[in-house]
């Protein structure tokens, strides 16, 4: 009896034995990689994961990438843990992948993680097109969907700031403006659908390039005393371009067409353009050429004033179109007139007006030449550069009206109404002589002198109201010779 329950003891004994001997042989629930960004100073790669979802993790295990294995990088025993940064990463040479994988407290590994790649940026210098090209790899976009790319700049150490956002199915940007002797360095930010993101490494280049000019100013555009449009531009300092193309458009041109390429030791340059027609509308502007023949800087542009005529009743209208793009704005426009003696000015109108009517009747009797003739001066205000520029349009002209009215009553009882006589014309007289008489052909006023008025007086002495005999002949300022007579009557009310 005793040796029966000795042998059922052993059997339980041994049950128990192998229960407790029994090994977890169940690998854990692997981690998600969510996230993977590189300190762009440093090149530490940062890693961000959610833990596994088994209950006895003991820890987390990192792998990395090398050489086209992956390799265990290191252990951590925390399984609370969430993120590690790889101090060993090489994230600033190229673009590092990444695994995580959970262990549990029997010594149990999960599967491999997802994979998440950083980001590697690399940026190259195009001297010729004074451009930085920027490329990078795609960023996995899952589990966190990738909204975007962010380029950031730095110029000569300063703060990183935004230069452009581009489409997530993007890999590359141009970047220009760029100036010769400053150092750039671009960080591209991966934007991920939870605002977080993943930045790239830090590349840098240092930009040495032919030096452009900082502006070129375009002086003006006028037309000379030749008829023809005359160009001034003026090229900031410190230029190592020395060749240059001008170019030029007329309205309604869809482009700019080379009109001629110069080598120009100097700041400025002087031309005319004796191709044009200055009674059209053109668009000029040039461009500096680098060592590769490409357009590094263009000047703003410079416009012709187009001045046009009407003459209808007795209104004269002027129409023209305003000088385009001064950087100092038009500061006021002159309207300049000849009447037959040399060009004056007439008036100054505000810088928008295009358009001014004149009355006849009330310039003509400043006309002393066979035509009158207009042009428009607009003159700049000093821009931020210095530079003030001024521009005349082409010349109009107007064919004197050359009218002659005689009037044929007046009272001269110096009531300061009509109290004088004298033929109204329109122009100034190459010659004149007026000669009035009585009815016995009596000189009574005689005058070389086409101001001269008549008082109704002979020698000082008031005449009587009757009629009187007048004769008038001149020559106008075409040449015309006319020869006119008639009577006028004088009445006395007193």
């Amino acid at each position: 009896m005793i040796l029966k329950k000795i042998y059922i003891a052993l059997f339980l004994l041994a049950g128990f034995s192998e229960i407790w001997c029994q090994q977890d042989e169940e690998p854990p629930d692997s981690p998600l990689l969510m996230r993977v960004t590189v300190q762009p100073e440093t090149g530490f790669t940062e890693i961000y994961w959610n833990r596994s979802k088994a209950e006895d993790v003991a820890g987390y295990i990192i792998y990395r990438l090398i050489g086209g294995a992956v390799i265990a990088i290191n252990t951590i025993w925390n399984p609370l843990s969430t993120s590690y940064i790889d101090i060993d990463s090489k994230a600033l040479y190229w673009s590092e992948s990444y695994f995580v994988a959970s262990r549990d407290t029997a010594g149990n590994l999960s599967p491999l993680s997802n994979d998440l790649s950083t980001v590697f940026t690399m940026a190259s210098v195009d001297t010729c097109r004074s451009t930085i090209n920027i490329t990078w790899n795609q960023y996995k976009s899952s589990p966190l969907k990738v909204n975007g790319y962010r380029i950031l700049v730095s110029e000569n150490n300063s703060s990183f700031s935004e230069v452009a956002v581009v489409q997530p199915d993007k890999s590359s940007y141009m970047l220009g403006g760029i100036r010769s002797g400053t150092n750039y360095c671009i960080v591209v930010e991966a934007v991920l659908e939870n605002g977080t993101k993943s930045s790239s490494n830090k590349s840098c280049v240092y930009v040495k390039m032919q030096k452009a000019p900082e502006w070129i100013n375009a002086d003006y555009a006028t037309v000379d005393n030749n008829g023809k449009i005359a160009l001034s531009f003026t090229i900031g300092p410190a230029s190592e371009i020395k060749k240059f193309r001008l170019e030029r458009k007329q309205a309604g041109d869809t482009g700019f067409l080379p009109l001629e390429t110069f080598t120009i030791p100097g700041n400025t340059l002087k031309y005319t353009d004796n191709s044009s027609n200055i009674t059209k509308f053109f668009v000029y502007r040039l461009a500096a050429i680098n060592n590769c023949g490409f357009d590094a800087v263009y000047s703003n542009v410079a416009t012709n004033i187009v001045l046009r005529i009407n003459f209808t009743g007795e209104i004269i209208k002027l129409s023209w179109n305003n000088y385009s793009d001064w950087r100092g704005g038009i500061a006021e426009q002159t309207v300049m007139a000849d009447y037959g003696n040399g060009f004056s000015e007439y008036v100054v109108l505000p810088p928008a007006d295009t358009l001014l009517q004149i009355r006849y009747s009330g310039i003509m009797y400043h006309i002393s030449g066979p035509e009158v003739c207009f042009y428009i001066r607009a003159d700049e205000n000093i821009n931020s550069l210095g530079i003030a520029g001024s521009s005349k349009s082409n010349i109009v002209c107007l064919q004197a009206a050359e009218k002659v009215y005689v009037p044929n009553t007046f009272t001269p009882d110096k009531d300061n109404i009509n109290d004088f006589f004298k033929p109204v014309i329109s122009f100034v007289p190459r010659s004149y002589q007026l000669i009035i008489t009585d009815r016995n052909n009596n000189i009574v006023f005689e005058s070389t002198d086409y101001e001269a008025t008549w008082n109704g007086t002979k020698n000082g002495n008031p005449l009587p109201s009757g009629v009187y005999l007048w004769y008038l002949r001149l020559v106008s300022p075409s040449g015309e010779k006319i020869q006119k007579s008639g009577i006028v009557n004088i009445i006395r009310n007193r």
